[in-house]
């Protein structure tokens, strides 16, 4: 079971600003007379977000607020939860919210999925509680809880919401923060999620690799050979068609509860080259794009009649990055743009990196082809894990840009190995979830916020160290790309310097606090890895450094890689 950390915190998150309107007391001297209603038909949803208020007050003030079911009348001091809709409010969809007081009552307006329970969540932050990390919240440790006048609509920028790290995957942790992410362990319980099946890389389950000796006409033609192994598929054969169509049903069939079928490529570019699929790429602006939106818009037309309500998505990635011309996804095709050669450290539209301009022209390329683009967009060092990684200057400027170029769905890889351990992962995890949710807020407030409830004594250093590294990428030539090596130029000689003084100064700080030591001593890993990095060493230093990394929970180095074959692969180099 995780632990539960309770402190004191000194704020009061005001959702709306009436002038004098009427406060309204919820507990008083460690009592209250307040009713927590449900309807009877409550869904599992409804009923846990009714709980974590009842639970988080009691933490709070002692107070315990008993449960009801919603009778005949209403008790004129309740919080309501699901209360119905009045005439003129908004279309609140599956996650949009109504926070409103009335008289005495307190008002949670959420008829979709998960509307009723972010309601619940958004009061209690209200009340002062954030919920950190999965392992860290903070909440008021108060006798009195006053609230004030409500009447606030909340709905979230993105349909989609989903920083890919290990961090990020709990089931309460997901929820309190409003993420419905398909990797998260959000269950019925927590209103469901946003659920792919597959999520990417889906050829070889619809048209199988054990296929090729009976049908090698399925399998891409290059250089004059069908070619199998780990390839892509002749997408012009109608045979190949036929089987994604019976695959994609299947599936529909199998797992009924997603929302999203991924009808996406291999992960490489063994792509066929015979004349048909050529033509097909010519038609379309001589893109493979064309070629490969022409075949998954030829799926989703045949499922779309009986599964009017489920999605296809495909990947705009590396050979299809680039849009096709004379084509447009169908109505029910999720485009997934995925910018993995941008640099990293500054704002799409303000660097100067090839990448990045050519990036720039295919988001808005592709957001004039569909209103139902989403992205995947990449947080961390896939070569170096631990490697400190400066980029929120860039992430929070991209949610905006992507909102502003009609995004409804982003996806942020970060480590998401067994274990977790991506640089400032924890923190990272909580920005993106704020931001998801609304993209108009201060990242930078954010992360004060966060490292001062995580941090504590050891905030001051600690954000030292965080302005310092993205100080070292600030500089238009500071380009930092997600595969970087020991020459990425947040490691200079001076930063590492610095670090060895902010850490020690941290460490000091944070002796008396348990919660702040942890969290320092797994961002100093990242900082001891870089000293790794930089200088090749062995002994003391090193064993010392895989004992932590070990003991932090920690299973891969980078992507794919153990940490026994990373300290091994450290060794032979020597």
């Amino acid at each position: 079971m995780t632990r539960l950390y309770l402190i004191s915190l000194f704020v009061f998150c005001a959702m709306t600003d009436h002038g004098a309107a009427a406060e309204v007391p919820i507990v008083t001297d460690g009592r209250s007379d307040y009713v927590i209603c449900v309807p009877a038909d409550a869904t599992p949803a409804q009923r846990h977000g009714a709980e974590e208020i009842q639970s988080h007050i009691q933490k709070m003030s002692g107070a315990q607020l008993p449960i009801a079911e919603i009778g005949a009348t209403v008790p004129a001091k309740a919080i309501v939860v699901a209360a119905p809709r009045a005439d003129g409010d908004a279309d609140l969809g599956d996650e949009g919210f109504i926070l409103r007081t009335e008289d005495q009552k307190v008002l949670i307006i959420g008829p979709g999925r998960r509307g009723a329970m972010y309601a619940c969540y958004a009061l209690l932050e209200a009340m002062g509680v954030r919920w950190y990390t999965p392992e860290v919240t903070r909440l008021p440790n108060t006798h009195d809880i006053v609230l004030p006048d409500l009447n606030q609509t909340s709905m979230p920028s993105f349909e989609y919401r989903e920083p890919f790290m290990t961090e990020a995957f709990d089931r309460d942790w997901s929820a309190r923060n409003r993420c419905n992410g398909s990797h998260a362990k959000l269950d019925d319980s927590t209103g469901g999620k946003l659920l792919y099946h597959p999520f990417v890389h889906s050829f070889d389950e619809l048209i199988p690799p054990a296929l090729f000796a009976a049908h090698p006409e399925y399998f891409p033609l290059i250089n004059g050979q069908r070619t199998d192994g780990y390839v892509q598929r002749c997408l012009s054969n109608p045979e190949v068609l036929k089987l994604a169509i019976e695959g994609v049903r299947r599936w529909m069939k199998d797992v009924p509860n997603a929302q999203i079928y991924s009808v996406s490529q291999n992960d490489n570019e063994k792509l066929c080259q015979c004349d048909a699929c050529t033509a097909v790429a010519q038609k379309y602006g001589g893109q493979q794009s064309g070629l490969y939106l022409w075949f998954v818009n030829q799926v989703a037309d045949a499922v779309a009649t009986d599964h009017p309500d489920k999605l296809i998505d495909t990947l705009a990635y590396q050979f299809t990055e680039a849009p096709p011309t004379g084509i447009t996804p169908a109505k029910n095709v999720r485009i997934r743009l995925c910018p993995i050669a941008c640099c990293v450290s500054h704002p799409f539209e303000e660097c100067n990196a090839p990448p990045n301009v050519a990036f720039m022209g295919r988001l808005k390329a592709w957001s004039k082809l569909t209103d139902s683009l989403y992205i995947w967009h990449y947080n961390a060092n896939f070569a170096h894990y631990l490697m400190p990684f400066p980029d929120f200057r860039e992430f929070p400027a991209e949610i905006r840009l992507y909102k502003q170029n009609g995004v409804k769905g982003v996806f942020f890889e970060g480590a998401y190995a067994p274990g977790g351990g991506g640089a400032e992962s924890e923190l990272r995890a909580w920005v993106m979830a704020k931001l998801l949710w609304d993209s108009q807020l201060d990242a930078d407030k954010l992360v004060t916020e966060w490292m001062r409830g995580v941090y504590g004594p050891a905030e001051k250093p600690m954000r030292q160290w965080f302005d310092l590294i993205h100080q070292a990428v600030s500089k238009p030539t500071a380009h930092l790309f997600i595969f970087h090596g020991a020459d990425a130029p947040q490691l200079t000689a001076e930063v590492m310097n610095n670090g060895e003084k902010l850490f020690a100064d941290a460490e000091l700080a944070a002796k008396a606090d348990p919660v702040a030591m942890k969290y320092v001593a797994k961002e100093k890993l990242c900082f001891r890895y870089a000293k790794l990095l930089l200088k090749h060493t062995t002994g003391a230093e090193l064993d010392d450094f895989v004992k932590d990394v070990r003991a932090a929970g920690i299973t891969e180095m980078r992507e794919g890689m153990p940490v026994d074959q990373w300290l091994a692969n450290y060794r032979a180099a020597q």
